[in-house]
């Protein structure tokens, strides 16, 4: 069983191969320019808090400036309720929802729809409200100082996958208020386990998505050996996100091409995730994006 000391030093040592056998001769490549396209960030969920979908388009590859936001549509969230939410234009971008009470977007079970008017075209797409499980508890052990790693705190979350197949989570973790947003410490689940049919239905989360909340260290420079990823006094959080199918395989294509460039030779082609966002009329261009509602489990724990 491969432990996080062990992935990490595969994923430096890979990162290292690859970096020092690469060839160094530049090339210039001429791509044609496209139209901009619609891209769609809503990824909202049903807490008592501000909700923000982004709006922005797409730009040349080689660009290196920020993409251009889009103001000026209007867009609102249907609930299978009735509820209608209207999103209010920031005029950066943002499109913000703000709950009065204890509002919320709605509850699990609930199915949503997504509308943007811009440009004259009316966009949708549509998610249901997954459920989530409760984080039981997280908990730390020693891992022994060895060749490549110091004395090392490695923790460990826990909560056990609802019966009945077909849930996917995004697991968020964070360490002292930061989000650990590193492509390789992207965790997402389907049920239990990794993938689609993996039968990890209805039991613990194993042990390499447990282990994925940790801190994976890149920054080695002047250092004998890997430091430990966690110290004492450290608040750790975990977060489950319940996410749609779709939003679960636009994420996993997402992440492999983040992680791409550490492919060397055997690096894919770049793609778009594939986003569930659609123009109503035919032959208008499809967005790229995803909508998704998300049901939020969550601990906090502090390393004593």
């Amino acid at each position: 069983m491969l432990t996080i000391h062990k992935i990490t030093a595969f994923l430096l040592a890979a990162i290292s191969l690859f970096t020092f056998s690469a060839c160094t001769d530049t090339v210039e490549i001429e791509l044609d320019e496209a139209d901009p396209i619609l891209v769609v960030d809503a990824w909202i969920n049903n807490n008592n808090e501000d909700q923000v979908i982004r709006l922005t388009t797409t730009s040349p590859y080689f660009d290196s400036a920020a993409t251009p936001s889009v103001s000026g549509a209007t867009v609102s969230v249907s609930s299978s309720t009735g509820s209608t939410f209207e999103f209010a234009d920031q005029g950066d971008g943002n499109y913000l929802w703000s709950p009065t009470g204890g509002e919320t977007l709605g509850e699990v079970g609930d199915f949503f729809a997504l509308e943007i008017e811009y440009d004259g075209e009316t966009y949708e797409s549509f998610s249901d409200l997954g459920r989530v499980p409760v984080i039981d508890s997280i908990a730390y052990e020693i891992e022994e100082e060895d060749s490549f790693f110091e004395e090392s705190l490695i923790c460990n979350f826990y909560a056990r996958d609802p019966e009945g197949q077909g849930d996917a989570y995004w697991i968020k973790s964070f360490k002292n208020g930061q989000f650990l947003n590193k492509p390789e410490e992207m965790n997402l689940a389907y049920d239990a386990g990794f993938n689609v049919g993996s039968a990890t239905d209805g039991i613990i989360f194993i042990t390499p998505l447990r282990e994925l909340m940790n801190p994976i260290t890149d920054d080695v420079e002047g250092q004998d050996k890997i430091p430990s990823p966690w110290a004492l006094g450290d608040e750790a959080r975990v977060e489950i996100h319940s996410i749609s199918d779709e939003a679960f395989f636009f994420m996993i294509v997402l992440q492999e091409q983040l992680l791409n460039s550490s492919n060397g030779i055997f690096a894919a082609p770049l793609s778009n995730s594939p986003g569930n966002v659609v123009a109503k009329n035919e032959g208008v261009a499809k967005p790229l994006g995803i909508f998704t509602v998300s049901a939020i489990s969550s601990l906090d724990y502090t390393l004593e």
